[in-house]
């Protein structure tokens, strides 16, 4: 049986977590006055207002993120990272997502701890940096670990070229999620990303593709079974994607399948972004996810997406709207959000 953290004792290390952050950021501005360099700290919020013209309307925080990253006193090559979220889910507790340290060495990264694996274009990028205000439904609930943050613990090597043209990622996880005790079931979940890009600053191409593996025990997929069911087998996901930018605009698609046993699980989506202005963008997706849940819509969601720019990502206002048109209802929503850095 797989064993989370109770909501109190994830308070509770959550607490301890962001007091420490806090420490460490009080320590780096006082060693700062002595000439010392402060530890690099940084987060942001994104708070809503949300309303589908049916049963929800108001505002929330979809997510307020606070991390402390830099290099290790203890040599030339090594760095760490710490990283906590406010998850309203849990009463308002903060919630470790990253925790690792690294070895970096030119072009080679080896990186220990709990961490994203590498697995999807759109799940790559910052969800701070993509068009949209929330990724596709194929990627939120097909990646491994989409249930707890999108991190599983265990250890990932990480290579580039040194023109950055060509990426490739291999990862061995506990298979059973972020801030779980331990690899219970005794098997591990592998994984593998690479891409490739081709062009220069004009017009460039990437593309790429991820694989998942793991014998699963009892593992519960909610995103993509009945939240009740668990599921013992193999476990088999990938997908392939790719991207074209140019100066003005970006356009990327992606395909994802999960495989449990003989059911199968897959979503894609296509997605167009367009600088009307430099400092305001036009986003246009489709976005369609079949899950194994008879009765939940496979059919896929119509989204715009009008983005501002204050300064940069730093300070962002976004509007999204979404519509859905199912047999006898249509669905739609509209989310208004503004994002601000803390530093």
């Amino acid at each position: 049986m797989n064993r989370t953290l109770s909501i109190p004792h994830r308070t509770r290390l959550a607490g301890c977590l962001a007091l420490a952050a806090l420490l460490l950021a009080a320590t780096g501005r006082t060693a700062a006055g002595q000439g010392a360099t402060p530890p690099p700290w940084s987060g942001y919020v994104q708070t809503r207002f949300t309303d589908d013209y049916a049963d929800v309307t108001g505002f929330s925080v979809r997510r307020a993120k606070l991390w402390i990253r830099g290099k290790a006193p203890a040599g030339a090559h090594w760095y760490y990272k710490v990283q906590s979220l406010f998850r309203y889910q849990n009463a308002g507790a903060l919630v470790l997502q990253d925790v690792y340290a690294e070895y970096r060495r030119d072009a080679f990264t080896l990186r220990f701890g709990q961490q994203v694996p590498a697995f999807s274009l759109q799940r790559s990028r910052p969800d701070y940096r993509i068009p949209l205000i929330e990724r596709a439904r194929a990627v939120d609930a097909l990646i491994p670990a989409a249930e707890t943050l999108a991190r599983d613990v265990g250890v990932q090597a990480l290579w580039h070229t040194p023109d950055g043209r060509a990426h490739v990622a291999f990862g061995v996880f506990n298979g059973n999620g972020a801030n779980r005790k331990g690899n219970e079931n005794r098997h591990f979940l592998f994984t593998h990303r690479a891409w490739y890009r081709a062009g220069g600053k004009a017009l460039s191409v990437q593309i790429g593709y991820s694989l998942a593996y793991r014998r699963a025990g009892a593992l519960a997929f909610r995103k993509i079974l009945d939240p009740s069911a668990r599921f013992s087998g193999d476990d088999f996901r990938w997908g392939v994607d790719a991207r074209l930018e140019a100066p003005h605009g970006r356009l990327q698609a992606e395909y994802l399948e999960a495989r449990l046993g003989s059911d199968a699980a897959r979503g894609w989506y296509a997605l167009a972004a367009f600088d009307v202005t430099p400092r305001d963008e036009l986003a246009l997706s489709v976005d369609r996810y079949d899950d194994l849940v008879p009765e939940t819509s496979n059919r896929p969601w119509f989204i715009l997406g009008l983005n501002h720019f204050f300064a940069g990502h730093r300070l962002q206002a976004s509007l999204d709207n979404r519509i859905r048109f199912r047999r006898n209802h249509t669905d739609i929503q509209t989310t208004a959000q503004l994002q601000l850095f803390f530093n």
